[in-house]
């Protein structure tokens, strides 16, 4: 009886060892699993990261971490599967505990939930993750899908106050008030959107009265299809302005500080200029026009505050303007942008100004211009044309001929370095036959670098 206990005793720890032993060998498989998924999920590859975290979760669930399993989910949520998401995104929800992360969860279960037709359970995670978010920039998302939700539930009254929710959270997040768009200081592209789809679910709605009122908001921040929703329907959407009330005394004291400014500015006197129109405006906001805002928008981008420059600049184009005043705006706006590095906007500003250029001067400053922009977004085909075109105004405002600085008689350090710029960008591109001859272009204009590298070759560029 002792043997057969013996005998049954041994049989089950060998059986026990090798099932820890597989055990064992199951979890690494996990464990590299998991480690291949995060690695995926860096190279933004969602679909490979959640195939592998579910293998590791199919062989030990306990394995993966909460943050795994959040990392499922939003896997799953963007490959479009919104049960595997609502599965694992409501696990990660329970052992959870950052608010940052919590905001991303519920968030995302709402929109899952929201695919599914599971308005109830939608709306309750949106909220959810609104109450556990500190960011005024996300809640602003999330109000605006919880404004598409109750929408789609033809819930108008919550409809309108999540969207009114989501630019409340919006301006916080930028720092402005509606105040300040009704002043028309407000350019911003995306609350111009926000009270556009405001004026959409109000009019989709048939509130009119609210529909016109953010269609007008949108309008003033810049956005180009409430503008031209304003201009088909005959909407003085500038008149909107409000400019705070003003006595005579308070005018009188502003204008004389405006053609005090103007003076600085003549004399290139930009700080003076900044201050002198700041108190002016403070005494009377009413006595500003578009020249008066670029003044002091110019003022600002030559004394390299661009950010402030591009505020007032923007504010400028609210009121009417005379085609070579808009074409300084939108010169001084296209150099101001550039500077800040928002390539987008630069090129849109310049582009409008070479259109509104009316002489070749000024075509070949903006030409300058936009060639730095192409090449800062590495747009080098515009960039080449851009050069050459200014090259080609420089040669038409001074009279020369291609033939002259062929032979050698113009030496010009413009041509010389601007066609050694295209030689460099040329040789660059593996363009040499035009790139030679832009470099013997420089070289026959002076370029120093240009000639020291047809020495250098034993070349001959005369």
């Amino acid at each position: 009886m002792k043997q057969a206990f013996l005998s049954i005793t041994l049989l089950l720890l060998f059986a026990s060892t090798t099932i820890a032993q597989v055990s064992v060998e199951q979890n690494k498989k996990a464990k590299a699993y998991i480690k291949q998924a995060n690695e995926y999920a860096l190279e933004e590859e969602l679909g490979l990261a959640a195939e592998h975290l579910q293998k590791a979760y199919d062989i030990n669930p306990d394995m993966l971490g909460c943050k795994e399993i959040q990392l499922l989910g939003m896997s799953y949520y963007m490959m479009e599967d919104s049960p595997s998401a609502i599965k694992f995104l409501e696990l990660a929800a329970k052992c959870e505990t950052d608010k940052e992360a919590l905001t991303h969860i519920y968030s995302h279960l709402g929109y899952s939930y929201d695919d599914m037709g599971e308005f109830t359970k939608a709306i309750e995670n949106a909220e959810k993750a609104i109450s556990y978010s500190a960011s005024n920039k996300e809640k602003s998302v999330i109000y605006e899908q919880l404004a598409n939700m109750h929408f789609d539930n033809e819930q108008s009254e919550k409809t309108i106050e999540s969207m009114k929710q989501s630019i409340a959270h919006y301006l916080k997040f930028l720092s402005v008030t509606e105040d300040d768009v009704l002043k028309g200081s407000v350019k911003n592209e995306e609350l111009g959107k926000k009270y556009f789809n405001l004026s959409w679910f109000a009019s989709s709605l048939n509130l009119s009265t609210e529909m016109r009122d953010a269609v007008v908001k949108a309008a003033l921040t810049g956005n180009k299809d409430a503008i031209g929703y304003c201009k088909e329907n005959g909407i003085s959407y500038r008149s909107a302005i409000v400019v705070p009330n003003s006595s005579n005394e308070q005018d009188k004291a502003a204008k004389v500080l405006i053609e005090q400014a103007v003076t600085h500015a003549s004399k290139k006197e930009y700080n003076s200029t900044i201050s002198t129109l700041e108190k002016a405006y403070k005494i009377s906001p009413a006595m500003f026009d578009g020249k008066t805002f670029y003044l002091l928008g110019l003022s600002y981008s030559t004394i390299e505050d661009y950010s402030s420059g591009i505020k007032y600049l923007e504010r400028a184009l609210n009121y009417s303007l005379d085609k070579q005043c808009l074409y300084q705006v939108y010169s001084t706006l296209g150099y101001a942008y550039n500077m800040v590095k928002d390539y987008s906007n630069a090129e849109i500003n310049a582009e409008r100004a070479l259109y509104l250029s009316d002489n070749d001067e000024e075509v070949l400053e903006c030409s300058l211009k936009l060639a730095s922009i192409y090449f800062a977004q590495e747009d080098f085909d515009g960039t080449i044309d851009s050069i050459r075109n200014a090259i080609k105004y420089y040669m038409k405002i001074h009279s020369i001929t291609d033939a002259e600085v062929m032979k050698g008689n113009v030496q010009y350090e413009f041509l010389a370095d601007n066609h050694m710029r295209l030689a460099i960008l040329l040789s660059e591109l593996m363009r040499e036959n035009e790139s030679n001859n832009h470099l013997q272009r420089a070289a026959l204009s002076g370029s120093k670098l240009a000639i020291d590298t047809f020495e250098k070759n034993g070349m001959e560029y005369k």
